[in-house]
């Protein structure tokens, strides 16, 4: 009887070796108290992005960050109250097609990177996402490419693998870049022509080093803008002890190729993450 179970006790053991944790961010932004841009968009959202699936391993525990659904859902609420009209497409031919767009927009997550509940003493769990916005005339051509980070943070969990707060952290990362990119799109210099109801036009991109690629660089700077308003809560959330980040001071995650929880990261700072960037490719390397 023992000979017959062993091999079946060893897979058993084998298959079970590693946990498993599945991210799901999910949540709707609140109505945007925005003015819309005087302009008709087209914005694509390919089926890689759509279904985006950040997958990393530490300390024996297997993550799996499904984005791709929140993303074509946020960027959907963001571009309709951000734009008089948006249309979405699959790809950037179609949207090319697309009569009387006055640009097109394509964004797309560059890097999800977080650190669990373990990995920051057991005080809260924490998420940055990385985006990076293609912004291309009418005809396809390249105008501009932005650089977006959004940082949010969720609660330590009191039971269960942590799955649900790391979601709520996703989400608020979300949220954040979503409130950066609402309230500060139309300050910047890519925006002016939508801003007049005209189209967007390729540019001539300046010299790296120049003084016209330093001043493209200033105009381009988007001020780091968190969400005050606390998303929904895991069913089962502890208080935040003083101190602790919260969503007016996300902490930055560790970076998914930080070394496992062995190495768990530094304490955040006292004051907020600095500023992200939304930078033309021409101003500066990303």
């Amino acid at each position: 009887m023992t000979r017959h179970l062993a091999p079946l006790l060893a897979a058993t053991l084998f298959l079970g070796g590693c946990a498993a944790v599945a991210v799901r961010p999910e949540g709707d932004l609140p109505k945007a108290l925005v003015v819309s841009t005087p302009a008709k968009v087209a914005v694509v959202v390919t089926a890689e992005s759509a279904n985006y699936v950040h997958k990393e391993s530490r300390a024996s525990v297997d993550y799996e960050a499904q984005l791709g659904p929140s993303h074509r859902h946020i960027v959907e609420e963001i571009f309709r109250a951000e734009f008089r009209e948006a249309k979405f497409f699959e790809d950037l031919d179609s949207a090319r097609k697309e009569p009387g767009v006055q640009a097109i927009f394509e964004p797309r997550i560059e890097q999800f990177s977080f650190a669990s509940a373990k990995e920051t003493g057991g005080a809260y769990c924490a998420v940055t996402i990385r985006y990076q916005i293609y912004i291309y005339a009418p005809d396809g051509q390249q105008v501009d490419m932005l650089t977006l980070t959004g940082y949010g943070s969720g609660p330590a969990p009191r039971i269960g693998n942590g799955e649900e707060e790391l979601g709520i952290a996703s989400y608020a990362a979300m949220r954040d870049a979503a409130a950066k990119f609402l309230t500060q799109f139309q300050a910047l210099d890519v925006a002016k022509p939508l801003m007049a109801s005209q189209p967007l036009t390729p540019k001539l991109a300046p010299e790296p080093g120049s003084a016209e690629a330093v001043a493209a660089a200033a105009s381009l700077s988007i001020e780091a803008l968190p969400i005050n308003e606390t998303p929904a809560v895991a069913k089962s959330t502890p208080e935040a002890p003083a101190g602790s980040p919260t969503e007016a001071s996300p902490a930055p995650a560790v970076p998914a190729s930080t070394p496992p929880a062995s190495a768990p990261p530094a304490s955040p700072p006292e004051k907020a993450p600095q500023p992200s960037q939304m930078t033309s490719p021409a101003a500066s390397s990303l």
